[in-house]
């Protein structure tokens, strides 16, 4: 099983914000087949995965943003379709499954996505301005740059909910 594989089935949203990161450092690598395996196979070995596995999805993942036309910027299809299935899982939750757990992490994100959507060129489902913020979030952190204690704590938020639709994922996915 590959780092995206566990990500996918035990955190989607972990998930989306894996492979974007991986697509930048796709694009990064500039496409380049060795620096990609060389990466792939020193990820591997660090978390225990299949060298061979992280490479082959590390690879599709390119050939999937080149086929995508998202060389330069945008996502691949596989991260499309992940995005456009939480979309779905979204309103499931909020609707039909009516899943109080998620409705009230949800509610208490809102007044976040509400200052989000005011600041994007724009419009964005609320999903996938979660995923923009978190990954944002997560950038400014792996750069080591300030981030101030309002910032940490709407993020707080955001995770929360992230939380919750990745359980409710776990639950309409991958049911025990």
């Amino acid at each position: 099983m590959t780092i995206a594989d566990s990500k996918k089935r035990t955190h989607i949203v972990d998930f989306i914000l894996y492979t974007w990161q991986m697509e930048d450092l796709i694009r990064a690598a500039q496409f380049q087949p060795r620096l990609l395996e060389d990466w792939a196979e020193n990820q591997a070995q660090a978390e225990g995965t299949d060298p061979d596995a992280e490479r082959q999805w590390l690879m599709a993942l390119a050939e999937d943003l080149r086929q995508s036309g998202a060389v330069e910027k945008g996502h691949a299809t596989l991260v499309k379709d992940a995005m456009a299935e939480l979309a779905h899982l979204h309103e499931l939750l909020l609707g039909m499954l009516q899943d109080s757990q998620y409705q009230e992490a949800f509610e208490q994100a809102k007044p976040l996505l509400e200052d989000l959507s005011d600041r994007l060129p724009t419009q964005a489902h609320p999903v996938e301005q979660l995923a923009l913020a978190l990954y944002g979030w997560m950038v400014l952190r792996l750069k080591k740059e300030a981030i101030s204690a309002e910032t940490e704590a709407a993020m707080r938020g955001l995770r929360n909910w992230a939380n919750a639709l990745a359980k409710g994922h776990i639950q309409v996915y991958y049911p025990s």
